[in-house]
């Protein structure tokens, strides 16, 4: 379907929370209250025929008394009523439906018996339905915390589409808690109707959106995700961890949402066809979409890594060169230049250690300064080691004088770190907490720079011809 019809999801004028309850330990409680608290700009309405109201709001006995339509449907009920709701919610003209409830394909036999007869009435009705068995989705900007879960209260540009729930709330979780916010989350769940092709399309328009990422177990239709994702990463980037690699993980991948996962190595193959940057762990998917949202492109390999402690900047050139990229030695003139200024305690090679002079923070501007000009290097590592103050305005200044990415790492520091890493993220200079994880999320730059310059250089949209790997578990 068109990323289009995907608006009354995201953008809903009117929202119903079917199942709302006054119990504080019901979800239907938690989804309203987080919409209430969220401020929702639109009109909140609440279904529950048992209660006169809840949290302050009237509630109607079915979605048929609502007083006028609905662009979305919350629906929080035990499985074997969510069919008789549904037909509801379209006689009511209903344009979109998030089913939180569980209790479908995922529990057996009974449970995909169920879905089945769901996913019919969803194919006669016209709806468009994310999940069941789902945690829900969140729009920030609007208020619409349509979700039971941890969840990000601050607008920000990661788009983020989790067949997890659970993952899905960390990344919100991580992000809202370094003010990076989230522009869009959804949960699908068992993904009847709306699956993360759709997504891929609506966010590659969708102006709130730097960086889409991904927590994937199976997808329902391989040509089709390659072809939209080799779209969408022309645009934007696509970050994506992997779920189910191992023959272990492929049992609980059946478990989870009952989906089938399909062959690593085929997926793998797939994601580099269409540009996609893979994660390896759910900590890697979030640097990377932090360094995605906030860092320039880099035009190489080329790294200066500039620290203050010896150890980190060994990890940091044992990382440099396990994932390609390249550590060049500062040329002759500047380093003369730094003799000038810096002790003779400091080494001037790459990585470049300050060593007692990295108290001075504006010593880590200098090298950078004197080095930007040096067509070896693409970007710089910062490596903050033991509390150093004012290292964000530092970084701040530097920043503004260059086009080239400026990663920072910013570890030993107790609460001087805390300060000067929170005064960073709100500048937009997203801040690692090890180095190797920032050197990790630079490789992530310099591999889809790379990628789209192939794509500028040879024009071509990639065709997955191997996708008989993937597997449709939508039915």
């Amino acid at each position: 379907m068109d990323g289009i019809s995907l608006k009354e999801f995201f953008e809903p004028s009117s929202v119903a929370v079917v199942g709302a309850s006054a119990d504080p330990n019901k979800i239907g409680h938690a989804i309203l209250r987080n919409m209430v608290e969220a401020g929702y700009a639109g009109k909140l309405f609440a279904v529950n025929p048992r209660i006169p109201e809840v949290l302050g709001i009237k509630t109607y006995s079915s979605v048929e008394e609502l007083p006028e339509p609905i662009d979305l449907a919350i629906v929080v009920l035990p499985a074997e009523l969510v069919l008789s709701v549904i037909r509801e919610c379209s006689r009511k003209k209903v344009k979109a439906a998030v089913i939180i409830s569980g209790g479908f394909r995922e529990v057996g036999e009974k449970g995909k018996e169920l879905e089945k007869a769901l996913l019919k009435t969803v194919r006669e009705t016209g709806m468009r339905v994310i999940g069941p068995n789902c945690q829900g989705i969140n729009n920030p900007r609007l208020g619409l915390r349509a979700t039971f879960g941890g969840l990000a209260k601050s607008p920000g540009p990661i788009g983020m589409i989790s067949q997890s729930g659970t993952l899905g709330a960390a990344i919100q979780c991580w992000a809202d808690r370094e003010g990076v916010g989230i522009s869009k989350c959804v949960n699908l769940g068992n993904n009847i109707d709306v699956n993360e092709t759709d997504l891929l399309q609506y966010l590659k328009d969708d102006k709130d959106t730097k960086v889409i990422v991904l927590y994937i177990e199976g997808v329902a239709d391989g040509r089709s995700f390659i072809n939209v994702a080799s779209e969408v990463s022309r645009i934007k980037p696509v970050v994506a961890l992997k779920g189910g690699t191992t023959k272990a993980s492929l049992k609980a991948v059946a478990s989870h949402t009952s989906s089938l996962a399909g062959n690593m190595e085929i997926f793998e193959a797939a994601f580099r066809k269409a540009g996609i940057m893979r994660a390896n762990s759910l900590e890697e998917l979030y640097d990377v979409a932090k360094a995605f949202a906030f860092l320039p492109l880099p035009e190489g390999p080329g790294v200066l890594i500039i620290e203050s402690t010896g150890g980190a900047g060994i990890l940091a050139s044992d990382m440099c060169e396990k994932l390609g990229l390249k550590l060049p030695e500062p040329d002759e003139n500047a380093r003369n230049k730094l003799k000038q200024v810096l002790s003779g305690f400091c080494t001037f090679s790459n990585p470049f250690d300050l060593a007692s002079e990295a108290f001075t923070p504006d010593r880590f501007k200098l090298v950078i300064e004197e080095n930007m000009r040096n067509d070896a290097f693409h970007a710089f590592i910062t490596i903050f080691g033991d509390p150093i103050p004012d290292a964000a305005e530092q970084i701040r200044k530097v920043v503004q004088k260059t086009t080239k990415p400026v990663l920072v790492s910013y570890l030993g520091g107790g609460e001087v770190e805390s300060r000067e890493a929170a005064r960073m993220q709100a500048l937009g200079i997203p801040v690692f907490p090890t180095p190797d994880r920032a050197v990790v999320a630079l490789s992530c730059l310099v591999k889809y720079s790379e990628y789209l310059r192939r794509r500028i250089a040879y024009d071509i949209v990639p065709m997955l011809s191997i996708h008989d790997g993937f597997v449709d578990h939508t039915n």
